[in-house]
């Protein structure tokens, strides 16, 4: 057998650039079954979205359609939608779709459905942990940005370390809220910190996993950045300007709401 390293270099960047478009149409069509697994949940979430009233009478007086309870889990919903077809168009135009090339098909049978299955269960497990623990129980704003840490972090930057990470991080904090949430305490944000105390602790771990690699560091981040921006935007849209009560309102709304109070009060 020939040694790569003997090999003229043209062959050897031949033999690299179709080695990275191997493993590039292989995570592609990871993406592609994923979009097709949440785009079914997006058509779940919009069709049960939907049996909800948009508006209704209560003592005579009716409410307008942006306080119906409809209207966050239609937007949701709706952008997890598009968010889906993007990644699925993006899954086709590089090859996602396309069955692999003979040469390499023995492995693609062999390694592509345990890849995909992982990816789908994991994808599912953080938005029943979302939806069944976080939600209900912890201040939404910060629901939403630990959510997001953890959901965006292992498929953005796509180190495989990061997976278990996640995955272990919304484990504890999905085990302490529920103790917590059974037991009474004094703090009235005990929750709360718990999902800070959560997304402080993965975004330090990530960093000292990424800390070589400057590229790596500034998708981390990014990946912090629209986790926290995200909620600060969208809560107070719905909460004060929609007037939607949201699930769980804790430190950061009450702390919105004080401000809102201060700044109103001042005007």
């Amino acid at each position: 057998m020939v040694d790569s390293k003997q090999l003229p270099e043209p062959e050897n960047q031949a033999g690299a650039a179709f080695s990275g478009n191997d493993e590039l149409i292989q995570r592609r069509r990871r993406d592609f079954f994923t979009s097709l697994a949440l785009l079914l949940l997006a058509f779940a979430m919009l069709a049960k979205s939907l049996t909800f009233p948009m508006t209704d009478s209560y003592g005579g007086v009716t409410n307008a359609w942006y306080v119906s309870p409809a209207l966050f889990p239609l937007s949701i919903a709706v952008t997890l939608g598009l968010v889906s077809l993007l990644l699925l168009r993006r899954a086709i135009l590089d090859g996602g779709a396309r069955r692999r090339e003979s040469a390499s098909k023995g492995r693609s049978k062999a390694s592509f459905p345990a890849s995909a299955s992982c990816r789908v269960a994991v994808i599912m497990a953080f938005i029943g942990l979302y939806v069944y623990s976080f939600v209900p129980s912890v201040d939404f704003a910060l629901a939403s940005a630990l959510f997001l840490f953890l959901f965006i972090t292992p498929f953005y930057i796509e180190k495989v370390a990061l997976i278990p990470l996640t995955l272990v991080g919304a484990v504890i904090a999905c085990v302490l809220i529920t103790l917590l949430s059974h037991r009474p305490t004094s703090q009235q944000y005990a929750l709360d910190l718990v999902a800070i105390a959560t997304l402080l602790t993965a975004a330090t771990i990530a960093w000292w996993l990424l800390r070589h690699s400057p590229s790596e560091c500034r998708k981390l981040r990014t990946v912090v950045l629209v986790s926290i921006a995200v909620p600060l935007v969208l809560v107070p849209i719905f909460r004060f300007f929609l007037l939607v009560p949201l699930p769980v309102e804790g430190l950061v709304i009450d702390t919105m709401q004080a401000l809102v109070s201060h700044l109103t009060a001042q005007g």
